[in-house]
C-alpha cells in the first residue's frame, strides 16, 4: 500500500509541472504502470467532439474511433450522474446488447486488451470525461488490487482529469507569457544548479528521484535546453532561478 500512496503522490506532483498533452500522456502512463497496468486512456467528450489522451496502440484507438465505438461502449455509454467507477473485462461479449457492440468485444481482444477499470466523470454542459486503466492480462492480485483500491484509483481519474480540462484549453503562447517554467522546475533547476544530485532533490522536496528527472527533464525541453547544464544556464540568463 505504501508503494500505491508513492504512486499517487509522484503522479499528483508531475500533473502540476504538466502543459501539453504529451506532457500528460508521459505522466498517466507513468503511473499506469506503476500501479501495475499496462496502458492508461482518458476520453473527453466536449461540445466540438471526443478528445483522447492515451497509451494504447495506434493502430486500436484509430479503429476504434473509425467504427464509431466511442457512440456505443458501455464503458462510456453506462449513468453519468455522479462519477463511478467501473470494472469490465473484454471477453464479456455475450453481455453485449448488441452485434455491434459484440464486435467492439472481439476487436479490443483482438488488440490484447483484456480488462480494466474505468472512472466516469460527468461534467457540465452535458460534457463528459473518462479515465481508463487496462491490462492485456489478468492476475489474481490485480483483480483484488482494483476490487479494494478503487477509491484511490477513482481519485487517481479525477485529478487527471481537472488538470488535463485546466491546463489542456491554454495556447503554448499564454503559457509562456506566464512562464515556459513551473515552480517546480524552478526548484529542482535551483538545487541543481547549487551542486545537488537528484538523490538530493528528491529527499529534499519528498518526491521520488524518477520524479526529479521529470521535472528536469520537462524543464530543459521547456526552454529548449541541449543540455541539463546549457538549461540552467538558460534559466538564469531570463531571471528564472534567484
Amino acid at each position: 500500500m505504501k508503494d500505491v500512496k508513492r504512486a499517487c503522490d509522484e503522479f499528483v506532483d508531475c500533473l502540476h509541472a504538466a502543459q501539453t498533452e504529451d506532457d500528460f500522456r508521459r505522466v498517466a502512463e507513468r503511473a499506469a504502470h506503476a500501479l501495475g497496468f499496462r496502458w492508461f486512456a482518458y476520453f473527453g467528450q466536449r461540445a466540438n467532439g471526443p478528445n483522447l489522451i492515451s497509451s494504447y496502440p495506434k493502430s486500436w484507438t484509430t479503429h476504434y474511433f473509425r467504427e464509431g465505438y466511442h457512440n456505443i461502449d458501455p464503458v462510456l455509454q453506462g449513468p453519468r450522474i455522479a462519477s463511478q467507477v467501473f470494472l469490465w473485462d473484454g471477453r464479456e461479449a455475450r453481455s453485449a446488447k448488441s452485434a455491434k457492440e459484440r464486435r467492439l468485444f472481439d476487436d479490443a481482444l483482438s488488440f490484447k486488451i483484456r480488462t480494466g477499470l474505468t472512472v466516469r466523470i460527468p461534467s457540465s454542459q452535458n460534457q463528459f470525461a473518462a479515465f481508463t486503466l487496462a491490462v492485456d492480462e489478468r492476475s489474481l492480485g490485480l483483480d483484488r488490487f482494483m476490487e479494494t483500491s478503487q477509491d484511490i484509483l477513482k481519485t487517481v481519474g479525477l485529478t487527471y482529469h481537472a488538470h488535463v480540462s485546466a491546463k489542456i484549453g491554454t495556447t503554448s503562447a499564454e503559457r509562456e507569457i506566464i512562464s515556459p517554467l513551473t515552480q517546480r522546475e524552478r526548484q529542482c533547476l535551483a538545487w541543481i544548479s547549487d551542486g545537488k544530485t537528484m538523490q538530493d532533490i528528491a529527499e529534499l522536496l519528498d518526491v521520488t528521484p524518477r520524479g526529479v528527472k521529470f521535472h528536469l527533464d520537462n524543464a530543459r525541453r521547456n526552454l529548449a535546453a541541449l543540455t541539463l547544464p546549457h538549461a540552467v544556464a538558460l534559466a538564469f540568463r531570463q531571471g528564472l532561478l534567484p
